[in-house]
């Protein structure tokens, strides 16, 4: 919340033997930059949970594509176009009452510098006509985004971080990584966070498919980031993405114009 609020105001069992674990590329890196090809892209899902002693709540589910093409100023860089759909699951209690007047099912385009949103409710409703309200910079999973994956795995920048970060077990790398390293190094994560950090850091769980590419990224980071600590405590975040359709035929395009206030 606090960061939101700052930033925008400015079963078959089968007895086997164990297979060895399988190794991971030698560069990932340069795996994944083989494939930054204009016009393609993968496939993500995000699941969002609220962690406590309780055990975990899933609270925002999100699902769409990412598209690379060339960079611009002010973009989110290689992975110049998304289009990401999130619907948020309400529940009761103290904690997601303060989001309940932020977050609903939303969808947000991104496109070069400029992100188009529809169905957030911190907008309230668009002129009569108008499905959609234009952004002046890239935000790229619009409101909710700053409760889902905001470290995107599928950008070159950033998975050099998480590999340099990482303790690596076969294909899957173990961390904990500032985030301050992560906006420096990519444009993305400045896009979805808005606000610089000025410390903070965050847990997560790389795991690259066979193909050598990011397959699962599970990353964790205090719930204090978007509540007052006083209500959350040592509570955590979790947000697992899923990587899929490596190498597919994207195209985002921005909605019409006759469909856009702002």
């Amino acid at each position: 919340m606090q960061r939101l609020i700052a930033g925008l105001a400015g079963a078959v069992v089968l007895t086997v033997a164990a297979a060895p674990a399988a190794a991971a590329p030698a560069d990932p890196v340069k795996a994944l930059k083989s494939r930054v090809i204009a016009g393609q892209g993968v496939k993500v899902t995000d699941v969002t949970s609220y962690v406590d002693m309780e055990g975990k709540t899933v609270f925002l589910r999100r699902t769409g594509v990412l598209q690379y093409g060339k960079p611009v100023k002010g973009g989110t860089g290689t992975v110049a176009a998304a289009d990401l759909r999130s619907t948020y699951i309400p529940h009761e209690g103290p904690v997601f009452n303060v989001i309940d007047n932020l977050l609903g099912d939303e969808r947000t385009i991104t496109v070069g510098r400029y992100s188009y949103t529809k169905g957030a409710k911190l907008y309230g409703a668009t002129r009569k006509g108008k499905s959609w309200i234009k952004l002046k910079r890239p935000m790229p999973g619009g409101v909710s985004g700053m409760y889902s994956q905001y470290v995107n795995a599928a950008e070159p920048a950033t998975l050099q971080v998480l590999i340099k970060h990482g303790e690596r077990s076969g294909r899957t790398y173990k961390g904990t990584v500032g985030e301050a390293a992560l906006w420096k190094a990519s444009p993305w994560y400045r896009a979805a966070t808005l606000v610089r950090p000025t410390d903070g850091t965050l847990q997560y769980e790389l795991t690259l498919g066979t193909n050598g590419l990011p397959q699962r990224l599970i990353t964790s980071h205090p719930a204090k980031e978007h509540w007052v600590e006083s209500l959350v405590n040592d509570d955590m975040i979790t947000i697992e993405t899923r990587y899929t359709g490596w190498g597919g035929k994207v195209r985002v395009t921005v909605p019409p114009k006759n469909q856009v206030a702002g």
